[in-house]
C-alpha cells in the first residue's frame, strides 16, 4: 500500500475554485494574468444546495447559482496560485480543493 506525502510538491493534481457567479469575469482575469506562467483551466455551472440561502430568489429556486475552475497543476504552484488569487481578490469568498491526480494502472 502507498502512501502520499503531503510535502510533495511535484505531486500532479487539480486545483478546485468554488465562487458566486457574479465573480466570474474577475477570476478569469486573475487567472489569466498569473505571473508564473499561462494558465489553462475550465469553468463549469454548478447548482450550491445548502442551508440557509442567502436571499429569497435562492429560497424559491432551492439552490445558489456558482461556478467551479478546475486547473491542472502541482501541489507547490497550486499553493502559490490559491495565494496569488487571494492577495488579488481580497474581499471575495473563494473555495479552494486540492484533488491528487493518482496514476490509473
Amino acid at each position: 500500500m502507498s502512501t502520499l506525502s503531503t510535502t510533495n510538491t511535484e505531486l500532479s493534481c487539480i486545483l478546485k475554485l468554488i465562487f458566486d457567479q457574479p465573480l466570474y469575469d474577475e477570476m478569469t482575469d486573475v487567472l489569466l494574468a498569473f505571473p508564473d506562467r499561462p494558465l489553462e483551466f475550465i469553468s463549469l455551472d454548478v447548482q450550491a444546495h445548502m442551508q440557509p440561502l442567502e436571499n429569497i430568489t435562492e429560497e424559491v429556486s432551492g439552490f445558489k447559482r456558482k461556478k467551479i475552475i478546475e486547473v491542472n497543476t502541482n501541489a507547490g504552484e497550486a499553493k502559490r496560485l490559491y495565494r496569488y488569487i487571494v492577495e488579488s481578490l481580497p474581499s471575495s469568498r473563494i473555495e479552494g480543493q486540492l484533488l491528487p491526480l493518482l496514476p490509473l494502472n
